[in-house]
């Protein structure tokens, strides 16, 4: 040994003696700090290299993990990133939380007419449909009113979402997974269309008829094959649905949804369809946006599930839109209105930080996960997971989760294994990003926490045979196991 490295010895020897360099405790070394050699196998197998994953397993209770590979290298999370959005809505906004509908006046009633303006505001409720404006519309009703004449304004202003451009992500801006946030989001965004062969023609209507939407219809009639293309023509506020291709009278009636409208758009069709035609009112009013008057009076009010009842659709069926609803709620009552994606960052990021969650290499972009510049580690991954096993909201988070091999994205996934009924997950999907997060109750009694993050360009199509076996390597606590039997 050299001089010069006795001296670099001497150094780190005095630094670590005065606590500058961190001493590793044996105790909360992980018993694994290499992926088990099966893993290894089906990842070579698949041709797919190790050095793109990340894997953090550990018991609950246990200060040192089972498992940890790469467990700080910043990932990718896909939708693993709901994870973050759930855990923190339930501590800012609270289990039971609801988010309100309200329609407001400043006119009057006289002899059961409404004359003057009619104010729908929106707080960011994540459900709101068809069957829900209908609720509140019938409250007119029962009020005695029977016909409404003036403006029709709606107020979205309880969100900031000017800005958000929903082609960005992919380039497929009228894909429902890249629905963009409201407060008055109505039926998630989706504009629905009937395609049917009858006669001699083939029949395009509009199950949710818009404000300036138009549909063009040149579709052919054939014998067989369903076919139908839709190409997307925008003008000002005007949209245009062209239908071409074929369609056969076998195919029956087939329904089409595309992001197209504005939901206050929508709202306008949908509010003259239901007032009209299944309430039995009349409805004379001009289409506006804007903010509801402080003066204006409360005439009806609908209230959105609670907050642990639409959880699942974030956990088990991966709703991008309603994660994004939520992380501008979070911000909105953190911060004030309007919500902005701003807001809701800093909004998880101090909510974190208060539960003793430090993540700087944490990134969130929009909460859905649906990002190419979301951040996270698995090791920070499985701290959050912890945090929600201790914490009050531990039955409605995990319920909220798929469980392995029986719904939700896990539901195809590790049905003939142990694991079944055992596992409960959030998955993720982007190109070049697989990744799946959640709790195990393993053969041994205990829960397990297990992150995985993989990025890579083959993660995606070929890595989930990987993943699901170092659940089952879990499942059995690092036991060797015949994993290709499904055990």
């Amino acid at each position: 040994m050299n001089f010069y490295k006795i001296k670099v010895f001497l150094i780190s020897l005095m630094l670590l003696l005065i606590g500058v360099i961190p001493s590793v405790n044996a105790e909360q070394a992980p018993i694994y700090n290499n992926l088990p050699t099966e893993i290894r196998s089906l990842l070579n197998r698949s041709k797919i290299s190790p050095q793109g994953m990340s894997v953090y397993v550990r018991a609950v209770g246990s200060p040192r993990p089972l498992l940890a590979y790469k467990e700080n290298q910043p990932r990718s999370p896909a939708s693993v990133m709901k994870l973050v959005t759930a855990y923190v809505a339930l501590g800012v906004l609270g289990p039971n939380y609801r988010w309100p509908v309200d329609i407001y006046t400043t006119g009057r009633i006289q002899s059961g007419r409404l004359i003057g303006d009619l104010y729908l505001k929106g707080y960011g409720a994540p459900d709101f449909g068809t069957d829900d404006l209908r609720n509140l519309l019938s409250q007119l009703r029962r009020r005695g009113i029977y016909s409404i004449r003036g403006r029709l304004v709606f107020d979205n202003s309880y969100f900031n979402t000017l800005h958000l451009n929903p082609g960005a992500f992919d380039g497929k801006p009228y894909s429902a997974y890249n629905a963009q946030p409201d407060a008055l989001l109505y039926n998630e965004r989706m504009t629905t269309f009937a395609v049917s062969a009858k006669g001699k023609r083939v029949s395009v209507r509009t199950v949710t008829p818009a404000y300036h939407l138009k549909v063009v219809n040149k579709m052919r009639k054939v014998r067989r094959g369903c076919r139908p293309r839709i190409a997307i023509s925008r003008r000002g506020d005007g949209v245009t649905a062209i239908f071409r291709g074929t369609f056969s009278s076998r195919c029956g009636t087939r329904r089409y949804s595309r992001v197209l409208m504005n939901p206050a758009n929508t709202l306008y069709g949908a509010i003259h369809t239901i007032w009209h035609k299944e309430l039995g009112g009349t409805i004379n009013v001009k289409f506006a946006k804007g903010a509801t008057p402080r003066h204006a009076r409360k005439l009806a009010s609908f209230y959105s599930r609670t907050l642990t009842e639409i959880l699942p659709e974030l956990g088990k069926h991966s709703n991008n839109v309603m994660a994004r609803q939520l992380m501008l709620a979070i911000g909105a009552k953190r911060y004030g209105a309007p919500g902005t994606p701003r807001k809701g960052a800093e909004a998880i990021g101090d909510f974190l930080n208060k539960r003793g969650l430090h993540f700087p290499e944490l990134r969130i972009e929009n909460g859905s996960g649906l990002s190419r510049h979301a951040r996270i580690s698995v090791k920070h991954i499985s701290d959050l997971l912890m945090d929600a096993y201790r914490s009050p909201y531990r039955n409605i988070f995990m319920q909220s989760l798929s469980i392995a091999g029986v719904d939700g994205t896990m539901r195809r996934r590790l049905r003939s294994s142990a694991v079944k009924g055992r596992g409960f997950f959030k998955t993720g999907t982007l190109r070049n990003v697989r990744g799946v997060a959640g709790y195990v109750q393993a053969a041994d009694g205990k829960t397990y926490l297990v992150s995985i993050l993989h990025n890579d360009p083959k993660a995606s199509r070929r890595a989930r045979k990987s993943h699901d076996s170092l659940i089952k390597w879990v499942f059995w606590g690092g036991r060797r196991q015949n994993l290709a039997k499904g055990y």
